[in-house]
């Protein structure tokens, strides 16, 4: 339940930046162009039921995000694990105050539409507008990232990859390069002597913006979220610290022995130490490609969590079938286990390319 609130409140995200980014590619023709398109694209978004949803969606992720961060054996991982994880800390609390800011400059009477931003972005206050431009970048990261991890733990979807990463690299791009235009417009107008005689098209905003409301709330959201992911980090420390490690060795057939600190889960001591071991959803516990077989193992190994259990449900009926990415190493002793696929496995190889072949073809 939690994985598909988690997963369910991303997408809805990821839809509102793809709709809001399209919005700001129409900078590229022209700034009525954007506020034409609003209605239809970035404007769905902002209603007075949608917006809501909007941060109750913001919120949902960011708690789940910091949830299972905390429930993670460790935090080790691949580069990807890096870059969405790092993101991810900054994501919320970006999304959070541009939010929040427009909210407020919409319930201070201001019309808030791409003239009045793009005034305030490049004329009033370019610290602002940079930070637009920091938030389409990590959202948009964060977002891609999350989704193409999911797809990829999923068959039939390699052949559909090939096609979105284009696509991925193209949006941000088209519409960064319309927000460029748009503050070219902008700034153009702001030279010619009718600019000046025309109130407010200087960026000016009206006298009853609470600004310094706007300003405290936040700020207030952001080291909130600062607070709150380093409360998750200092738990972690805090379960390590009180779980004593030890060391476990683990025999792979076929490969040989390792010796690792427990508290970690198998797959990360396999990444520790160099040892390449398959994995397509990159220990998300989503695509069942890193299991292994216990063949023995003279420790008492964890309960199965519900998590591993749907999955192990969808892909395999077989016992002693254990996910690397979900079995935590936490007492020391000696576990022999087999990998059940090789380490440059994909869907693409089909149950064919598998070591062994307990996993379903629906899988």
């Amino acid at each position: 339940m939690i994985r598909q609130l988690r997963a369910i409140s991303g997408l809805y995200l990821l839809a509102y930046v793809t709709m809001h980014l399209l919005n700001l590619s129409l900078g590229l023709i022209s700034i009525d162009a954007m506020d034409a398109a609003r209605p239809y694209l970035s404007g769905v978004w902002t209603g007075p039921v949608t917006g809501n949803l909007l941060l109750l969606m913001l919120l949902i992720h960011y708690v789940l995000g910091l949830w299972a961060t905390y429930c993670r054996p460790s935090l080790t991982g691949t580069s990807q694990d890096l870059v969405q994880a790092l993101s991810g800390l900054f994501v919320i609390p970006l999304l959070a105050i541009h939010a929040v800011g427009v909210s407020m400059l919409k319930l201070s009477g201001v019309v808030v539409d791409y003239e009045t931003l793009n005034r305030l972005f490049w004329l009033t206050n370019p610290g602002i507008g940079l930070v637009q431009v920091m938030l389409i970048s990590v959202v948009w990261v964060h977002g891609c990232a999350g989704f193409f991890i999911a797809l990829r733990a999923r068959p039939g979807m390699v052949n559909v990859l090939p096609w979105l990463y284009p696509i991925a690299v193209a949006v941000p791009v088209i519409a960064l390069l319309g927000y460029t235009q748009a503050g070219r417009i902008v700034l153009a107008e702001g030279l010619e002597p009718v600019y000046e005689q025309v109130p407010n098209l200087d960026g000016t905003l009206p006298d009853v913006v609470p600004y310094a409301r706007i300003q405290q709330i936040t700020f207030g959201v952001l080291w909130g979220s600062v607070a709150l992911a380093a409360l998750v980090l200092l738990a972690r420390a805090l379960r390590s610290w009180l779980a004593r490690p030890g060391q476990v060795d683990i025999e792979t057939l076929g490969i040989g022995r390792i010796t690792v600190q427990t508290g970690q889960s198998m797959l990360d001591a396999f990444r520790a130490e160099n040892q390449s071991h398959a994995s397509l959803c990159s220990g998300r516990g989503r695509c069942g490609t890193c299991a292994v077989r216990v063949l023995s193992s003279d420790v008492d190994l964890p309960p199965i969590s519900p998590l591993e259990q749907a999955t192990l449900d969808r892909t395999t009926a077989e016992p002693g079938i254990r996910l690397a990415c979900q079995l935590p190493l936490h007492q020391s002793g000696t576990i022999e286990v087999a990998p059940l696929f090789p380490p440059d496995y994909t869907f693409e190889h089909g149950t064919e390319g598998a070591i062994e072949r307990p996993i379903k073809a629906s899988a």
